[in-house]
């Protein structure tokens, strides 16, 4: 049985570093800030100075050149995917307290330990993958949702007809499979 558009939906979670880091990473994937077409570039790129280096049997500028620039590329890669997520959570604990969200038509609710604030509906996107809610504002950032935090599937199908309702121009992606693949 389906509720009906004015019933309110409840998500409550508590992010562990663990969630938060699997979080992080799935959207610097789903985003394209880090891919494999990435690790693929930086292959060709060294391989192409390696084989340089031996057809001109010397090291020149330009090999050298995009020696440093594959290697700084590739630091910065393992600093954003591999290092950051964790230092965020780290360094920002309220990200590992409690939550509490309520979702209406209207608006939406999110209250902590500290405070309870009202939220306006200015989702441009929404995405679903296999854990997590990403949820895009007018502003730069996003919050995520566990789906852990809905109690059941049919919560889950109702805070996005919510969502879709509250803005009509919203974007919905939804990925799933052991990869995250968008089907």
């Amino acid at each position: 049985m389906s509720r009906p558009p004015e019933e309110q939906v409840r998500a409550s979670f508590q992010l562990s570093r663990g969630e938060y880091v699997r979080a992080v990473r799935c959207y610097l994937r789903k985003s394209h800030l880090v891919s494999w077409v990435q690790v693929l570039v930086l292959a060709l790129a060294l391989g192409l100075s390696a084989v340089m280096t031996v057809l001109m049997e010397r090291v020149s500028f330009l090999n050298t050149l995009i020696l440093v620039l594959s290697v700084m590329v590739a630091l910065y890669g393992v600093w954003l995917y591999g290092i950051q997520p964790g230092r965020i959570f780290d360094r920002r604990p309220e990200l590992g307290k409690p939550v509490s969200f309520l979702f209406t038509r209207e608006d939406i609710a999110r209250q902590d330990a500290n405070t309870a604030v009202l939220l306006d509906w200015k989702l441009k996107k929404l995405w679903r993958g296999r854990e997590f809610y990403y949820l895009f504002g007018e502003e730069e950032g996003y919050l995520i949702l566990p789906l852990r935090a809905f109690q059941s599937e049919e919560d889950r199908r109702h805070f996005e007809a919510l969502a879709r309702a509250a803005c009509p121009e919203l974007r919905f992606r939804v990925w799933r499979g052991p990869a995250g693949g968008r089907v």
